[in-house]
C-alpha cells in the first residue's frame, strides 16, 4: 500500500467536520494576534460586532433562561453523543473532541475576542495614566472616601440595614439606562440590550476569587448568586460593559464607577461608591485605611464585616492558579497588567476628574 493510501485511511479515520472547526479556530487565533487596532475599531467593534449583538439580543436576549445554562446542557448532550463514537476508533474521537473545543474557541473571537485589538478606552480618552503619581492616589483615595460617605448619607433608613446590605433584589435592569447613559457619554457604542445574569448555585463563581464573567459563547454576562446587594450593582454594571465590547478590566471597573456614581438610585450610587472605595483603599497604606475606618459611615462598616462573613463561605479553590492563568490570558491578549488592570480604574478616574476640571 502506497504513503497516498494510508493517508486516505486515516483521514477517512478522522471527524472530518471537527477539522473544518479547528482550521477556523487556528485562523481565528492568528488573526487575534496580526489585526490591526485601526481595522478592528471599524470593521469588527462597530460592524461585525454590533449586528451580533443586536441580533442576539433582540432574538434571544428577551429569554428568562440564562443561555448559559442552555449552553452547558448542549455541550453535555454533546459529550454523551461523543462519548457513544466510541466503535468509530481513538483518531475519531479525538479529532471530535479537538473539534469541539475548537468550536468554542472559534465562537470567543468571532462573537467577541476580537474586540481586545481595538483601540484602547484609555487611548481614546487621550488618558495617560503614567502621568497619576502616588500623590494623586492618595488624593483621590480620600475623594472616593468623601463620595462613599454622601452616597450613604443619601441611603434611606431602610436601606441601610443588613438585610439590604445582603439580599436587596437588584438586576441588570436597574443598571442598564445608568450604563447606556456612561458608555454616551464616554463615546462609546451601545447598540443592543446586554444581558446580565445572576448564576446558580452560590459560589460557583466566588470560589475562583471571580464576582462576574462575561461568556461570548453565551453571549451574556454573569455574576454569582452569591454576592451581597451590596456588591452588585458594580459587578452588573462591570459585565455589562464588557459585553458592550469593553475588554480591558480597569476600563469596565471605570465604566462601572461612572454609571454607579450618576446613577439617580441611591442603593446604585451606595454600591458603586463602596467598591470603588475599596479598589482605592488596596492602593493605600494600611494605616490610612484604618484611620478613615474609625469615621466612616456605621452602614459602610457592617457592609464590610457581611461581606468578610460572606467570603468565609466561599473559600478560594487554586487560588495561585487561578491568578496565573488569568494573568497570563490578559497579558496574551493585550490587556497590560494583567490582574493588576482591574485597579487601573482609580487612576482612570484621576485622569477622568482631571480632565473634568
Amino acid at each position: 500500500m502506497d504513503k497516498s493510501s494510508k493517508s486516505y485511511i486515516i483521514f477517512k479515520k478522522l471527524h472530518s467536520r471537527s477539522l473544518v472547526w479547528i482550521g477556523l479556530a487556528l485562523i481565528a487565533i492568528f488573526l487575534s494576534d496580526i489585526l490591526h487596532s485601526s481595522f478592528v475599531d471599524r470593521f469588527y467593534y462597530q460592524g461585525i460586532f454590533e449586528w451580533i449583538r443586536i441580533a442576539y439580543d433582540t432574538l434571544l436576549g428577551w429569554s428568562p433562561i440564562p443561555m448559559l445554562y442552555i449552553v452547558v446542557a448542549i455541550i453535555l448532550v454533546r459529550i454523551i453523543f461523543w462519548m457513544r463514537s466510541r466503535k468509530k476508533g481513538m483518531l475519531y474521537l479525538i479529532t471530535k473532541a479537538i473539534g469541539g473545543i475548537a468550536f468554542l474557541i472559534f465562537i470567543f473571537y468571532f462573537a467577541w475576542g476580537f474586540n481586545y485589538n481595538q483601540t484602547s478606552l484609555q487611548k481614546r480618552l487621550g488618558y495617560n495614566l503614567k502621568d497619576v503619581t502616588q500623590q494623586d492616589i492618595e488624593v483621590e483615595y480620600q475623594r472616593a472616601t468623601l463620595e462613599l460617605q454622601k452616597a450613604a448619607e443619601e441611603l434611606p433608613s431602610l436601606l441601610k440595614t443588613d438585610e439590604s446590605i445582603s439580599a436587596l433584589k437588584i438586576s441588570d435592569n436597574d443598571l442598564r439606562p445608568d450604563v447606556e447613559k456612561a458608555l454616551a457619554e464616554l463615546g462609546i457604542p451601545n447598540k443592543g440590550r446586554v444581558r446580565v445574569r445572576q448564576i446558580w448555585p452560590p459560589g460557583l463563581l466566588l470560589r475562583w476569587s471571580t464576582a462576574g464573567i462575561y461568556i461570548p459563547q453565551a453571549f451574556e454576562g454573569h455574576i454569582d448568586d452569591g454576592l451581597l446587594s451590596v456588591q452588585k450593582p458594580f459587578t452588573i454594571a462591570h459585565e455589562m460593559a464588557h459585553g458592550y465590547g469593553v475588554t480591558d478590566e480597569g476600563a469596565c471597573n471605570f465604566i462601572a464607577w461612572l454609571a454607579c456614581i450618576e446613577s439617580k438610585n441611591p442603593w446604585v450610587r451606595f454600591g458603586g461608591a463602596f467598591t470603588y472605595w475599596r479598589y482605592a483603599a488596596s492602593e493605600m497604606p494600611g494605616d490610612s485605611i484604618e484611620q478613615e475606618l474609625k469615621i466612616i459611615s456605621p452602614v459602610v462598616l457592617r457592609s464590610l464585616s457581611l461581606i468578610r462573613k460572606n467570603d468565609e463561605k466561599y473559600p478560594d479553590l487554586l487560588p495561585k492558579i487561578r491568578d496565573a492563568i488569568y494573568s497570563n490570558y490578559l497579558k496574551h491578549h493585550g490587556v497590560e497588567g494583567g490582574l493588576r488592570s482591574y485597579n487601573y480604574v482609580v487612576m482612570m478616574v484621576v485622569e477622568y476628574l482631571r480632565k473634568k476640571g
